[in-house]
């Protein structure tokens, strides 16, 4: 199994991804931006970690679940039956953005002492920002799909 695309797909989708949460952030003056919304929960739960530890972490744990989702994309994807691309791409980030709202919603839920966050519009955010997502992943990993076979990869 060849990891590049996964590694192209995920890094495309989690990079444009994360660039819409950052300029939604400063358009509506919310933070909206996961790498940090998971550095102050890791903060809050370890305080003696740090804040800039945290954000190493809150950053390389939103990179982590971006390349996961990618991963089972590309199980999707290397069938040959849902191809690669913009569409596929905004449906399955619109799943991932489902599943990644439950499992906010978990961590917020359990956590002991979450910041305070509108939750509504936070996961209202995330599900766009999934599509952003899973658009770019499918792009990343077509990309790469046609770099290795060009006549692999529909227009």
């Amino acid at each position: 199994m060849t990891f590049l695309p996964i590694i192209k797909s995920g890094l495309a989708g989690t990079s444009a991804m994360t660039l819409f949460s950052y300029l939604i952030s400063v358009k509506k003056k919310e933070n909206f931006r996961e790498p940090r919304v998971l550095a102050d929960l890791i903060t809050r739960l370890v305080p003696a970690m740090g804040k800039s530890n945290a954000a190493i972490e809150g950053w390389g744990l939103h990179y982590l679940a971006g390349h996961m989702f990618c991963w089972c994309y590309h199980t999707l994807w290397k069938t040959g039956r849902v191809k690669p691309g913009i569409l596929s791409g905004s449906l399955l980030g619109a799943a991932s953005g489902l599943a990644g709202i439950l499992v906010w919603k978990v961590v917020f839920k359990l956590h002991p002492n979450p910041p305070a966050k509108n939750l509504k519009k936070y996961f209202g955010h995330l599900l766009l920002a999934h599509v952003v997502f899973g658009v770019f992943a499918g792009l990343g990993y077509k990309s790469k799909a046609s770099e290795k076979n060009p006549a692999s990869v529909s227009k």
